[in-house]
């Protein structure tokens, strides 16, 4: 089968749908199926080249400027013509410039994966953004979703609880969902070649890790921090990332005199990466609103043999095994967080034999092998669909 995957950001622009279409597009290269990405150039000062083979696909990346967070628009306009030879076009949205140009004007059946509404964050730096300009933007971007996206033949998310309290897909019939995968082979890799064995997960040390933004939550576990320090003060609270929120998270480090349990890093390397998670007893997930639809971070924890502590919110809620693999705790609730991590540094030995399911559990559910089986599924029922009609 010859797929094109149309995306609106990919890599050397990075997050989490960047992310799912580069791992998907490879398992399904794996499979036999030829693969070409269309996207942007952004950010343009990382001089991606236009077009170049990555992992077994090709990326073809158009000319494009950002008008506003997370709205590309291409300087050189997407032509149909790039599409002549494709049996199928698999859209990813948000945004939807790539949808719009397809729907109704394409012989091929187009499958979406819907990866999350358009939320905006609650705050900015700390700083609370006006409740009527969230609503507005978000209402306006929820209509338009609707309109475009019951012109498709087949739409699907990765997960059920996430689209059953969507504002766009709990409206629409024949939603199917399909999980994020992971690759754990190179993890595996990266173990053996650090020399990591069980020995090395610190009963003291808990991780938190990723964009620095306001919806990752990364302020409540700070707040979490004294009450935990109060029942076990040899924690360790490693934060790992960048973004617009740093300067905040570290003004309530140094406002809660907590500085010296506290270990920072930046953007670090996947070695890094992969020892960070495998060290710590537990990775603490505390995103707070709808823009975290899935988080592929809790199965990177997972295949690094950490236990999970995630907020009870649509998407990431289903994600694990609960009491299993990871504990879930309510949004924005410090005393929460910190009461699940307690539960966790006072029973070590029950957090490893939870990060011991979790990695079982990546290994079955998550795998990618059977994920993309399950989005092939759905193309060939998208194809007979068209065919049909």
């Amino acid at each position: 089968m010859k797929i094109a995957m149309l995306v609106p950001f990919f890599y050397p622009h990075t997050g989490g749908t960047e992310k799912y279409v580069k791992d998907l597009s490879i398992a399904l290269t794996r499979a036999g199926h030829e693969v070409t990405v269309i996207t942007t150039n952004l950010p343009a000062d990382k001089k991606a080249k236009h077009e170049e083979e990555m992992n077994g696909f090709k990326v073809i990346r158009l000319p494009a400027i950002n008008m506003f967070s997370y709205l590309p628009v291409t300087k050189k306009k997407f032509k149909l013509g790039m599409l002549k030879g494709f049996d199928l076009v698999h859209c990813h949205v948000p945004s939807f410039g790539f949808l719009r140009e397809v729907v109704d004007k394409v012989a091929q059946p187009i499958v979406v994966t819907y990866h999350c509404d358009v939320t905006v964050s609650e705050k900015y730096s700390g700083v609370a953004v006006p409740g009527f300009f969230v609503k507005g933007v978000e209402h306006s971007s929820n209509v338009y979703a609707r309109m475009l996206l019951k012109h498709a033949d087949v739409v699907y998310n990765t997960t059920q609880t996430y689209a059953e309290t969507s504002p766009v897909l709990k409206h629409m019939k024949g939603i199917r969902h399909i999980p994020i995968g992971i690759f754990h082979d190179h993890i595996d890799e990266m173990q053996k070649k650090i020399g990591l064995s069980e020995k090395d997960k610190n009963p003291r040390q808990i991780l938190w890790l990723g964009r620095m933004a306001g919806n990752k939550g990364c302020d409540y576990m700070v707040k979490a921090m004294p009450k935990i320090l109060a029942q076990f003060p040899d924690t360790k609270l490693v934060i790992c990332g960048d973004g617009e929120e740093r300067a905040h998270i570290n003004s309530l480090i140094d406002k809660f005199g907590i500085r010296d349990s506290i270990e920072m890093y930046g953007i670090v390397d996947f070695e890094k990466l992969v020892e960070l998670f495998y060290k710590s007893l537990v990775y603490v997930f505390p995103s707070i609103n709808r823009l975290e639809a899935f988080g592929i971070v809790q199965l990177e924890a997972m295949a690094n043999y950490t236990a999970v502590i995630s907020s009870d919110i649509p998407g990431p809620n289903a994600v694990m095994e609960i009491g299993e693999t990871g504990l879930l705790v309510p949004k924005q609730d410090p005393e929460a967080i910190s009461d699940a991590v307690n539960s966790m540094l006072g029973d070590p030995e029950r957090a490893i034999e939870m990060g011991k399911a979790g990695r079982r559990l990546v290994e079955t559910k998550y795998d990618w092998k059977n994920i993309a089986q399950q989005v092939v599924d759905l193309y060939k029922e998208a194809l007979a669909k068209k065919k049909d009609k």
